[in-house]
């Protein structure tokens, strides 16, 4: 009897393949009235075994299923010695060999160690996960996905900024933590910058629907809304005034000026092409920039804010730019 409950997995595999001995028989059903775990795990198997040879196929080029039989049969052969042993392994073969995939599709998945992915400071980095969302990190920033990533859930954690493209799945949530914020998505784009300014997280959705939370606070955010939160205060509000339009400027490379001060235009330029860019006066300032870019090169552009202005144009043997001029050539 115990030799029976030892191998269980093929005293199961018998009984489905309608080679199983009237004492193994009451042997099997005395396990199964044990516990509720024992019949659980047989009505997991039958439930698999009935949906064969489907679930055989899709997992026979990952699994090693003759090594798993042949390592059945050796056990058995020294337990159990029946004359007519061709036409037994002729069916109950056929069962262990698919109960050996069924026991290893229902195991848990792996739980995979944590994964960095770091952007450079000189380099935007388009990465595609696991789960088929592809992210797009700002320079100096970067991602921890978390152990079992696309198993119940997507989770990982972000320092910097970045914009992420989410591939939808309603049963695994797609959350981000950054801090004690967390969004969360099933499938949507959004961006999540927790750089631009100091002891703020700015979340910008472009299509979906996400759910921003922190602590009891909690909002949804669709498409061209926004929401900031405060990491001093702990308060999150929902942004409904005009925003920076460049958001998505350092993936992209569109740029929107409407009468911007000529400080906020090389700002937002220096941190979307990570160079340094000055103005000589602070005259300079001031000057309002009605303009669109739609992804030149850093020195185009300032060819073109140059003339805009009457300005001299300056590139340094380090590769940082002065804007130098008398005023806003009006």
């Amino acid at each position: 009897m115990k030799e029976i409950y030892q191998d269980i997995d093929a005293t199961i595999a018998k009984y489905f393949a309608g080679e199983l001995a009237p004492s193994e028989n009451t042997a099997l059903e005395e396990w199964l009235t044990q516990s509720a775990d024992n019949q659980h795990y047989f009505n997991q198997l039958q439930r698999i075994w009935e949906m064969a040879p489907a679930s055989n196929q899709k997992y026979k080029d990952t699994f090693d299923t003759e090594n798993a039989l042949q390592k059945i049969k050796m056990q058995m052969a020294f337990k159990q010695q029946k004359p007519n042993t061709s036409k037994y392994w002729l069916s109950a073969a056929a069962a262990v060999a698919f109960l050996a995939v069924a026991i290893w599709v229902m195991r848990p998945a792996p739980l995979l160690a944590p994964q960095e992915i770091v952007a450079s400071p000189a380099t935007i980095l388009v990465d595609t996960l696991s789960d088929g969302s592809v992210v797009t990190l700002n320079r100096n920033s970067g991602l921890s996905i978390a152990r079992g990533f696309n198993h119940k859930e997507r989770r990982m954690s972000l320092h910097g900024e970045a914009y992420f493209e989410v591939s939808p799945d309603k049963e695994r949530p797609f959350v981000v933590d950054i801090k004690e914020l967390e969004v969360k998505v099933v499938g949507t784009a959004f961006n999540v910058d927790n750089v631009s300014e100091s002891g703020k997280v700015l979340i910008s959705v472009t299509h979906g629907k996400v759910l921003v939370s922190a602590g009891t606070q909690s909002m949804y955010l669709t498409a061209d809304e926004k929401a900031l939160y405060d990491e001093q205060t702990k308060v999150l509000i929902r942004i409904t005034n005009q925003q920076n339009p460049n958001i998505l400027a350092y993936k992209n490379k569109v740029f929107q000026f409407d009468a911007t001060p000529l400080k906020e235009v090389v700002q937002q330029l220096s941190k979307v092409y990570g160079i340094q860019i000055a103005l000589q006066s602070t005259s300079l300032e001031t000057c309002p920039l009605t303009a669109r870019y739609n992804n030149l090169a850093i020195g185009r552009i300032l060819d073109l804010v140059a003339t805009s202005f009457a300005l001299k144009l300056e590139q340094n043997p380090d590769g940082s730019y002065l804007l130098s001029g008398s005023g806003c050539g009006e």
